[in-house]
């Protein structure tokens, strides 16, 4: 029994870890599907630590139009290197993409249409939209913080 117990636990911490261990890095042309959703080479990927106002059909909110004219103007026809993180929302992979060298979602959250997630980000995106705010960019003001991002 105590040999069975062993294995069990061992399949399951390993099975657990290769779960949360990173894929592959998406690299490619990139294109906004929304404020905070890229897609690389036909994968649709949810940018980590940042959350935008909606716009899709079933759901738009103040601000979420902008926030999708703002990503299409920093990442489409643009080459994007995108690190997953080894998560998935909803489906996609979560990931950090660049630009350049440049955090896209910093550049969102600095353009003022997207806000740190502190839950997600760890708060990497904090000083980013403080500039935004004292630039006149707050996106606060219209577009209050998901509960999802709160820290728990």
């Amino acid at each position: 029994m105590h040999r069975y117990l062993i294995a069990v636990v061992s399949f399951l911490w390993v099975s657990g870890s290769t779960l949360a261990a990173p894929v592959g890095v998406f690299t490619g042309t990139g294109t906004a599907k929304d404020g905070d959703d890229v897609i690389v080479n036909a994968t649709d990927i949810r940018l980590q630590g940042i959350a935008a106002p909606e716009d899709n059909g079933a759901k738009r909110e103040p601000g979420g139009p902008e926030a999708t004219a703002s990503l299409r103007a920093i990442v489409d026809g643009k080459q994007l290197r995108c690190e997953p993180d080894g998560t998935k929302a909803r489906g996609r992979p979560v990931a950090v993409c660049f630009l350049d060298g440049k955090d896209v979602g910093e550049l969102q959250v600095l353009a003022g249409h997207a806000r740190d997630c502190p839950h997600f980000s760890g708060g990497r995106y904090g000083a980013a939209e403080m500039q935004a705010r004292a630039a006149g960019r707050d996106l606060s003001a219209i577009y209050p913080l998901p509960r999802y991002c709160l820290d728990r």
